[in-house]
């Protein structure tokens, strides 16, 4: 569940079981819009269109934001754990979704960054062939990616090494949104 100011109103947000072009969709509780994480914007509902903004983030295993953040508090609200509440959006009477197996696929997982109008994509499997930090140019500016395997995660910053709005995606999902998107593909 997440809360957000769209438009200057603020929503909770909640995931939604379903995917759109192969990526995540979000519904939130007071308008009951859907919610496209690539497409930026909702897709359904008496929000659609509306814009959201990307804060900048990692997205990480738990175990690598712990070790970098120790102090890091989890909030859960009582009654609310699991999984089964990601997906309280459910209609009545269909059953809960089935467990996924507990590894996780990353052959298709990298990192999209969009800048300038360009956009590019950071396989983690070709960012494992290679040495980062690595600086690079999107869009006319000069970044630099993070990698770290354990984490199943990369991320970028920018020459202050300011973090970038960016996102772990399937590149699949990556590619239906940003079609022309560059894939970065390690020196061998």
């Amino acid at each position: 569940m997440y809360a957000r100011r769209v438009g200057g109103k603020e929503f909770t947000f909640d995931f939604a079981e379903a995917l759109y072009r192969d990526n995540l969709l979000f519904v939130n509780r007071e308008t009951n819009s859907v919610w496209s994480q690539l497409h930026g914007k909702s897709i359904l509902g008496p929000m659609k269109d509306n814009p959201l903004e990307m804060i900048p983030s990692i997205q990480s295993t738990w175990k690598f934001w712990r070790e970098k953040h120790p102090d890091t508090k989890v909030m859960i609200e009582e009654g609310k754990e699991g999984r089964a509440y990601l997906y309280r959006n459910r209609k009545p009477g269909t059953p809960a979704p089935k467990p996924r197996p507990a590894t996780h696929d990353i052959s298709a997982l990298g990192l999209g960054l969009v800048l300038g109008g360009d956009a590019m994509f950071y396989p983690l499997r070709e960012l494992e062939n290679t040495s980062t930090p690595m600086k690079v140019t999107v869009g006319g500016e000069e970044v630099t990616i993070h990698h770290d395997k354990e984490g199943m995660t990369a991320w970028a910053v920018d020459g202050e090494g300011t973090l970038l709005s960016a996102v772990l995606a399937y590149k699949a999902g990556w590619k239906d949104f940003f079609p022309a998107s560059g894939v970065f593909t390690a020196s061998r």
